[in-house]
């Protein structure tokens, strides 16, 4: 017979099992909606009792005291929701500028329905999304955050203080996202803004053109050309945003933990 878990064990593997179940619902391509409910309960499960071994090792005594042990679980959720923040900062630059380049060409109205977010998004923006998730496993980064998953329990066990430096580190990722955003979508819009330029100049000096209806099919034809030239640089700076973010994540556990 299998011996009977202790009343420590299961205080404990309640919390692993809280930081592992959120962390998973929350990444980006492994807590997509489209992904079975049962794919991710056997995963969630399967990490836990891989895990439990190791991390009980790391884990001081945890009172059955239940503010204290609310408030631990507490913990567990905001560190796992703050590990997969950092990950959708990434996905949401990302759609942020394809967005961004919709609007400017003139597709803004051509919206389809995302599952992922339950809602209406452009066109590129979804395209964008899909590059993001391509470029996600290619660089393997769901890799990178099993293996800090794993890390983050010995870094920070259940119940351990916190320190204010980790929360620099997720300002300077917001930050990070709106430069990424930036860079993503720079070449498009340039090059759209002195088209619009170049169409203004046109209607001042040639009043009989009608502009309004040149700019639309350019600006649309002229801004796929110019996404898909410059997709390779777009699909490698989604690219190293995802490896250095292999990076960033032991750093803000270390951060968090104050060491």
């Amino acid at each position: 017979m299998l011996p009977m878990p202790s009343e420590q064990d299961i205080l404990v593997g309640t919390l692993v099992f809280l930081r592992i179940s959120l962390l998973v619902m929350l990444l980006p391509v492994l807590g997509h909606k489209l992904v079975p409910a049962p794919a991710k309960a056997g995963f969630v499960g399967l990490l836990t009792l891989l895990l439990f071994p190791v991390v009980s090792a790391h884990v001081p005594v945890i009172e059955p005291d239940p503010v204290f042990y609310a408030l631990f679980a507490i913990q567990e959720m905001l560190l796992a929701a703050a590990l997969a923040l950092l990950a959708q900062l990434m996905f949401t630059a990302v759609q942020f500028a394809g967005q961004m380049i919709s609007m400017q060409m003139g597709m803004a109205m051509a919206n389809i329905f995302d599952p992922a977010t339950s809602s209406q998004s452009a066109i590129i923006a979804q395209f964008a999304g899909i590059l993001a998730i391509l470029m996600w496993l290619a660089s393997g980064a769901h890799h990178m955050f099993l293996l800090t998953l794993i890390e983050s329990f010995s870094i920070l066990p259940p119940g351990s203080p916190w320190s204010f430096q980790g929360w620099i580190v997720i300002n300077d990722a917001a930050a990070a996202m709106f430069i990424l955003a930036f860079r993503l979508m720079a070449p498009v819009l340039l090059l759209l803004f002195f088209m619009y330029i170049a169409l203004g100049l046109i209607a001042r000096a040639v009043p009989q053109v009608q502009v309004f209806f040149v700019s639309f099919p350019l600006s649309v034809g002229l801004g796929l050309l110019i996404l898909s030239l410059s997709l390779p640089a777009f699909m490698s700076l989604v690219y190293d945003a995802f490896v250095s973010l292999g990076q960033d994540l032991p750093m803000f556990l270390r951060k968090l933990s104050g060491a």
